[in-house]
């Protein structure tokens, strides 16, 4: 995913990219748990009861399907936990956006306490009051149309896409995945392929998640080759450093390079940068 080409990317970026792959993990591992249950069912007699028939590690009266109703149900587990991955990767594009504009802000200048450090960067007065629409905003849609703005970058076909499946994830949000009169009538002219009629559970297929998945990475990634900068990613540094100095845990001086390179993939940094760096902190 992401646009077809490389930059050097910010450590926001990474963590976005990072939290995608481990999202990917849980889903495919869903998918083959899923896969399981279907060939160790399929063909048992239907009346049994699924747990006693493949054992597992908790009372089989937790659990009470029959073979016939758990195979039944599967395509529709496998549907509803798409929609909540759905949920929990939109927060995921959310938490960048307020990262790397929080970042893109304070290298314009606008840092507050650039002397300290056992305390989380803080913007000055002007740097909150550009960066309020995005830093203090909960939505999404919202967000993305001041990034577009305060970044001069047109999202195109990705935000359109990205707003219609953005409707899907408020509503298993908000209604608990069912499918209100109001929602519905929201999603007017984006059917989806599942189709589901009124006060019914809404799901997603794969590619409606896959979609929505890519369209978010798009979305990111036009931002983070657009705006990262050195200074950017000096202050993702500076943080990283300073979160490590409040909990007492920076590394030794002489490791400090590999460290931050081993954990972090952080960029090289300048020789005068490094030495303000361990005078400040060691």
């Amino acid at each position: 995913m992401g646009i077809n080409r490389s930059w050097e990317t910010t450590l926001s970026f990474r963590k976005f990219r990072q939290k995608t792959s481990d999202l990917s993990r849980i889903y495919w591992t869903q998918q083959m748990s899923a896969d399981c249950l279907k060939d160790l069912l399929t063909g048992k007699p239907a009346t049994d009861i699924s747990t006693q028939v493949i054992g597992s590690s908790f009372n089989w009266r937790m659990h009470t399907q029959t073979v016939e109703e758990t195979l039944k149900w599967l395509p529709t587990y496998m549907e509803r936990n798409r929609l909540h991955l759905l949920v929990i990767y939109t927060s995921f594009l959310e938490t960048y956006l307020k990262e790397v504009t929080f970042f893109y802000i304070a290298a314009q200048g606008h840092v507050l306490n650039p002397s300290e450090k056992n305390t989380q960067l803080k913007l000055t007065k002007i740097g909150e009051a550009i960066s309020s629409p995005i830093l203090k905003s909960s939505t999404v849609p919202e967000m993305l149309k001041y990034a577009a703005e305060l970044f001069e970058i047109n999202f195109g076909r990705n935000a359109t896409e990205w707003l219609k499946i953005y409707k899907v994830r408020c509503a298993a949000a908000h209604n608990g995945g069912i499918a209100t009169p109001k929602f519905l009538q929201e999603i007017s002219g984006m059917p989806l392929a599942l189709n589901p009629q009124v006060y019914e559970n809404i799901g997603l297929t794969w590619d409606e998640l896959r979609l929505a998945m890519k369209y978010a990475d798009e979305i990111a990634a036009l931002i983070d080759s657009k705006i990262t900068s050195y200074n950017m990613r000096l202050l993702e540094t500076d943080q990283t450093l300073r979160e490590l100095s409040e909990k007492r845990k920076l590394p030794k001086k002489a490791e400090i390079w590999q460290f931050l390179h081993n954990k972090y993939h952080l960029f090289p940094i300048k020789r005068i940068d490094k030495n303000k760096i361990l005078a400040k902190f060691y």
